[in-house]
């Protein structure tokens, strides 16, 4: 019995270019899609927001309260949103992803003092009530 060698194979290089090029492609496919995911999460949060404010102040407080916004920073596990009410008041709604007790705060901010206060409202006379505290008359 004879013992062969095999012959040896010729060694294949990475073409770190084509690795480059499909990794730049997969990073850009995931961020297309986490871009796709925010942008459905601020559209929740905004039509959460709407639904819970006319269930809890009414289909005209709702009107008045003008245009929502996704809130830029979601705390983790929720939707939440906001609309000014006034030059450095905002209404907050923070609603749990499983819909579960959905909370309204207003939230004023004093520039010159840099200082900010947060008022829990659960009804149109509190969400009132904090406005007038916000120097609304």
């Amino acid at each position: 019995m004879t013992l062969v060698q095999p012959e040896a194979t010729a060694r294949k290089k990475t073409d770190t270019a084509a690795l480059l090029t499909l990794s730049l492609a997969a990073i850009a496919t995931r961020h297309e899609e986490l871009r796709e995911q925010d942008r459905q999460d601020d559209e929740r949060a905004v039509r959460h927001a709407q639904a819970t404010a006319r269930a809890k102040f009414g289909e005209e407080a709702l009107a008045a309260l003008g245009e929502w916004q996704p809130s830029p920073d979601m705390p983790e596990g929720t939707y939440q949103a906001f609309v000014e009410l006034l030059p450095g008041t905002s209404l907050i709604c923070t609603v749990p992803r499983d819909l579960s007790l959905p909370t309204f705060e207003v939230l004023g901010y004093c520039g010159s003092c840099s200082s900010h206060s947060t008022i829990v409202v659960g009804s149109l006379a509190e969400l009132a009530g904090a406005l007038r505290t916000a120097g609304v008359r």
